[in-house]
């Protein structure tokens, strides 16, 4: 049995948690493991790895539609980044 005080550290501790991350608080409260963000984070690289490549392609051989699909993919990755990160 925890004391007063432990438990409301403790309840603290779980409140600060559901704000700063509500899906590993959601994920511990069921007993499940949380998602994991490694291969988001893989997918996201090899993605903005593309658009870049896409873009410098775009630039060095005389073929417009290469180019313009460079920096729509560019424009996308920038997106998905600031989404991810307002999140």
């Amino acid at each position: 049995m925890l004391s007063h005080h432990d438990r409301t550290e403790l309840e603290k501790i779980e409140r600060s948690l559901e704000l700063s991350d509500p899906e590993l608080a959601a994920a511990l409260r069921d007993g499940r493991r949380p998602k994991s963000r490694a291969l988001r984070s893989a997918l996201l690289i090899v993605f903005d790895i593309t658009a870049v490549t896409l873009l410098v392609l775009g630039l060095v051989l005389p073929d417009p539609g290469v180019t313009l699909c460079g920096i729509l993919a560019l424009t996308a990755t920038v997106w998905t980044h600031v989404a991810r990160h307002r999140i």
